[in-house]
């Protein structure tokens, strides 16, 4: 079963007036008037409110022309940013994002609509006057509430540090909130997580679903936060533990046969069954599917906008633009604009054999850097492997338009073509959280404990499934090692900005200077920052309290 969005109709009666003599039909006496103290009246309407922040977030962690166009996803970080011919449509001239920046203000503030949705839910759950048809179902739409307020927060914490903490309706304006620092913030999401993890099912028969691995991952995610900010090494102990629950905890596993929908197919492998059709849910046989995004074409096409994944459009290269090479299908990869490229770290640098050898993430099965000459015009060349030279002329006019195709992003099984789809997008559900990432993050909490031959085995988890022929040793563990293999494994699938910030210093500009596409990026970063800043907006509205910005942030 689908998470469908809930769609809020407005009916306005229509109401003729004819023959007044007077005013009196400009008075409004309303006979109901809905707040959040009475538009709840049944267990069954709270439940329903979980479906507005089920879809808030979602829409806030996928929607790829939401922000700016890939900001959330991570464009602008060292895993993708925009090519040069889309210069005005990036989050890469890092001169440009500044605290009036209105993808940062978008950004704060949807993360608070999505506090108050939960903040809502909890207080109409806990009401006496509303009955629930078990005190289970009760405790369930409450540990849900409770995942998401404490997943945003500490989301919040990550990108922009301390920010205020608001756990109740707010009913009146105000402008007195005062930041709690960034230790207390990821504490609360701590404690919301901790709260709702007894009430969470260990699996669900609703792909989509919250379940407990997922608020498991994000203990073990914030706990690490939280001992990077503080130095506590307790922190990271408290991290290895909810990663080792999930990892180590049964229900969950590596896949490394070939499985899925199209596990006959030859030629291919394990790691691109991870990404097709009917394959992404733990309902589908998919064991380190830990928490997915539900995207359906039935459900785009009934209504829910946000039910797609526009991969294809955003992700796609342009082959079309060299002659000899024609069409948007499947041998090119569908409809690409190139607004999302990947970085020289995650088009090459990562997959050199020296470190890479063998691993089937960077395979042509995975990564198609081969295209071939499909125009009948050019018979000469039908057939051949397009050449660097005409790559070359073709890149000087649209600088950036021309690179491998990333299959986790496309698919040759385009759906909807015959009502209108254009191999545009893709209607498959997308990872929120995936097994590997819950690995990578033990890892990194064994590394920053001095553990290193800890953090390389659970590397070499994922190395070995992906039949690298060089494992890690412990004297290879650093962050930027677990950096560049969160790449290889999750490229487009982490909220990269997220894990760059979170680990404060000066990781997040080191790794922008080294890696970005375009020189006159690494001149836009003026200073070392580790955090967004907080939007002047909310700076500004904020009149009865002063609320500091972040270190380095002018306006």
């Amino acid at each position: 079963m689908k998470i469908d969005k809930i769609k809020y109709i407005l009916l306005i009666p229509f109401l003729t007036l004819m023959g007044c003599d007077d005013n009196a039909f400009l008075i409004e006496e309303a006979e109901t008037f809905y707040t959040t103290d009475n538009i709840f009246s049944s267990g069954t309407q709270v439940e329903q409110s979980l479906y507005t922040l089920y879809e808030a977030d979602r829409r806030m962690r996928t929607a790829n022309n939401l922000f700016g166009l890939g900001v959330f996803q991570g464009k602008g970080s060292d895993t993708f940013v925009a090519p040069a011919f889309r210069e005005s449509q990036n989050f890469t001239n890092y001169s440009q994002i500044n605290p009036d920046d209105v993808r940062i203000r978008d950004i704060f503030n949807l993360h608070y609509q999505i506090i108050a949705y939960a903040n809502t839910t909890l207080e109409a759950a806990n009401r006496e006057s509303i009955s629930f048809e078990s005190e289970e179902l009760k405790n369930y739409i409450i540990a849900q509430a409770r995942f998401f307020r404490g997943r945003t927060y500490g989301s919040l914490a990550q990108l922009f540090g301390g920010v205020p903490i608001v756990e109740e309706i707010v009913r009146e304006p105000r402008f007195d909130y005062g930041r709690a620092s960034r230790e207390e913030v990821y504490q609360f999401a701590i404690d919301d997580l901790e709260a709702a993890l007894p009430n969470l099912p260990e699996t669900t028969n609703q792909p989509g679903r919250v379940v407990k691995g997922a608020a498991q991952h994000l203990l073990s995610e914030f706990y690490l936060s939280l001992g990077i900010e503080t130095g506590n090494t307790a922190a990271y102990d408290q991290a290895i533990q909810y990663a080792s629950d999930v990892i180590d905890g049964g229900i969950y596993s590596l896949m490394t046969e070939r499985f899925g929908t199209r596990a006959d197919e030859p030629d291919k492998d394990v790691y691109w069954d991870l990404f097709r059709l009917g394959n992404i849910n733990y309902a589908d046989g998919n064991m380190e599917s830990i928490w997915t995004y539900q995207k359906d074409f039935g459900a785009f096409t009934a209504g829910d906008e946000d039910a797609v994944l526009e991969h294809p459009r955003y992700w796609m290269p342009v082959w079309r633009a060299i002659p000899g090479v024609v069409g948007v299908a499947e041998d090119v990869g569908g409809r690409g604009v190139a607004f999302f490229i990947p970085t020289p770290l995650t088009e090459s640098i990562i997959w050199d054999p020296a470190i890479s050898d063998g691993d089937i993430r960077g395979s042509e099965t995975n990564i198609r850097r081969t295209i071939l000459y499909n125009d009948p015009a050019f018979p000469d060349k039908l057939g051949q492997e397009v050449s660097q030279e005409d790559i070359d002329v073709a890149e000087a006019g649209l600088p950036g338009s021309i690179y491998p195709i990333f299959e986790k992003f496309t698919t040759d099984m385009f759906e909807g073509l015959d009502q209108g789809q254009n191999r545009s997008n893709i209607f498959r559900d997308r990872y929120a959280i995936r097994l590997p990432e819950t690995i990578l993050l033990r890892a990194e909490a064994y590394h920053r404990k001095g553990d290193n031959v800890s953090a390389a085995n659970d590397i070499n988890l994922i190395r070995s499934r992906a039949q690298c022929n060089i494992l890690a040793t412990p004297d290879d563990i650093d962050i930027d090692y677990i950096l560049d293999e969160r790449a290889r494994e999750l490229f487009g699938e982490e909220t990269r900005w997220h894990t760059l910030l979170r680990m404060g210093g000066t990781v997040a500009v080191d790794r922008l200077r080294a890696y970005v596409q375009h020189p006159w990026l690494v001149t836009s970063l003026t200073f070392d920052f580790n955090l967004w800043p907080i939007p002047q907006s909310t700076i500004d509205r904020n009149k009865d309290v002063t609320m500091n910005q972040n270190p380095g942030w002018i306006r």
